[in-house]
């Protein structure tokens, strides 16, 4: 139990910091970000199938990375346009009901775990899904280094000792209010609700093959072994997804060389955290492992846009802000605590 809920929460504050080393650069679309991301991951991923003895691989379970994938090719384009913490948020709560859905219910041939409580269950799901709506009316500003335009434009490369002095200093950074039309801005709630539907479901092939044993005989219960995997599936997709990208650019595709490290950083966060995520669902129930690897890594993200690049701002956004965090919270502690009432 103590080692699942550390396991929880350790997925928790990785997953949430994902984006935070590339958050801190002068943005790009993100594909070939992306990229990079996903070969830091595999990578980190590739040593633990090491240190594991090289368990066996398993396609089904490399269908959740490719789900990972698709939903993290949008995450980008979103981010640029509402900032870091509102659309992590919400696919954060979507993915959560998304996994609650396909565990309540059975779904996609996972065992339906019914709760004690089910009007409990129920209420805590409309809990979640009223919190998720005050996000919608929270104004985020978007954080820019001040020397973006200049690098967009050719400039010198920033070093890591200029770039860690420029990020001390309040004064080397500019925040830029971002003014979206609201049919881009309702496009990209669109968008991120549809990654939130792929976020909650990249975790249900692993479920699946762990409980269909007569499917899938002397397939490992623990879900580490399944990490490697879950990162090969990663990888094609992401290739696929640069290469499409990369014509649509007409073979000039845009990543600026400072974020190659940083993004690498962030797939190395991507994959403890995942390996987290996975150890959760080994030691605890679902039922109590969603909720928190989906809505925890959005507190975390919140508190790295609020604290760190001042996104969001203003008496108005904090009272939102806290008022989505509450009934989130209970939402999520009346879906967990619905299993033994």
């Amino acid at each position: 139990m103590i080692v699942g809920v550390l396991a929880c929460l350790t997925a928790s504050f990785t997953l949430g910091s994902v984006f935070a080393p590339i958050k801190k650069f002068p943005s790009s679309d993100g594909f070939m970000v992306q990229f990079f991301m996903s070969l830091g991951g595999f990578l980190t991923s590739l040593a633990i199938h090491a240190l594991l003895d090289f368990p066996p691989i398993y396609p089904l379970a490399m269908l959740g990375g490719a789900l990972w994938c698709i939903a993290n090719a949008f995450a980008f384009l979103i981010m640029n346009r509402l900032g870091l913490a509102v659309p992590i948020l919400i696919w954060s709560t979507v993915s959560c009901l998304t996994g609650w859905a396909t565990s309540r219910y059975g779904l996609f041939g996972v065992p339906k775990g019914v709760p004690s409580s089910v009007i409990l269950n129920y209420f805590g799901v409309v809990v979640l899904v009223i919190g998720s709506s005050f996000f919608l009316f929270i104004k985020t500003k978007v954080y820019k280094p001040k020397n973006s335009e200049k690098l967009a434009s050719g400039g010198e490369i920033p070093s890591e000792k200029s770039m860690a002095t420029q990020t001390s200093e309040e004064n080397d950074i500019v925040q830029h209010p971002h003014h979206v039309s609201p049919v881009i801005r309702i496009v990209c709630f669109l968008a991120a609700i549809f990654s939130g539907l792929f976020y909650g479901s990249m975790c249900t092939p692993v479920t699946f093959i762990q409980n269909r044993q007569d499917l899938f005989p002397g397939a490992p219960t623990q879900g580490l072994p399944y990490l490697f995997s879950f990162f090969l599936g990663i990888m094609p997709t992401s290739t696929l997804v640069l290469a499409v990208y990369s014509g649509v650019k007409k073979n000039s595709p845009s990543l600026p060389p400072y974020l190659v490290l940083p993004s690498l950083l962030a797939g190395l966060l991507f994959a403890i955290g995942m390996g987290g995520f996975f150890i959760g669902n080994e030691k605890l129930s679902q039922t109590i492992s969603y909720p928190i690897c989906s809505f925890a890594p959005g507190l975390v993200v919140s508190a790295w846009s609020v604290l760190y690049f001042k996104e969001i701002t203003g008496k108005r956004n904090m009272i939102l802000l806290a008022i989505a965090y509450a009934f989130t919270l209970v939402g999520v502690i009346m879906v967990t605590i619905s299993k033994d009432l």
